[in-house]
């Protein structure tokens, strides 16, 4: 079915093509269009990296206390017990945090959301910040993602740790704050 010609002269049909990776998906509750913004993230799969070393840890204790002569049956049932239990407990608190974890740079402003189970919403007009940073743990360095540090003209700051593109964004603030202030 088409519709007839467009103002660029192409043929336009009733069926829209899908986004592409470089225009970004909108999130509904931002309502922001997605042209209007100028970088985006969300958490980084080092976010599951402390609930992994846990299970390495417990894993290694439980293999420790059964090879030993005796074996020490009481600590093997503890990291069983942990390996069972709170190892489940922390990957599930990671995956939600992965989630929630978003932060975008508009034109004027940057909005942060992190945190479970209790969300933090963060709106910040690029105008009140002096700084953006990325810091990273050593896991971060090897494998990637980072921490995005905010520091405003009051002199708060403001960490939203684990964000795959941490470099991105705080390249779109700086810029965006250097471009306001020449």
């Amino acid at each position: 079915m088409e519709l007839g010609r467009g103002r660029s002269g192409a043929r336009e049909t009733g069926l829209q093509a899908p986004l592409s990776i470089g225009q970004g998906i909108c999130n509904p509750r931002c309502m922001i269009q997605p042209a209007a913004i100028s970088a985006r993230s969300g958490a980084h799969w080092t976010i599951f990296l402390p609930s992994l070393a846990v299970a390495a840890s417990w894993g290694l204790v439980y293999v420790w206390a059964v090879s030993r002569v005796p074996p020490l049956p009481a600590i093997a049932a503890i990291a069983l017990v942990i390996e069972a239990a709170v190892v489940p407990l922390l990957l599930l608190h990671a995956f939600l945090r992965a989630r929630v974890l978003s932060a975008e740079v508009d034109p004027g402003e940057v909005r942060l959301v992190s945190g479970f189970p209790f969300r933090r919403r963060l709106v910040l007009p690029l105008a009140d910040i002096t700084l953006a940073q990325v810091r990273r743990s050593i896991a971060q360095r090897k494998f990637g993602g980072g921490a995005l540090a905010l520091v405003t003209r009051e002199g708060r700051r403001h960490l939203v740790a684990d964000l795959a593109g941490a470099d991105a964004l705080a390249a779109a603030i700086n810029e965006a704050i250097r471009k306001k202030d020449p």
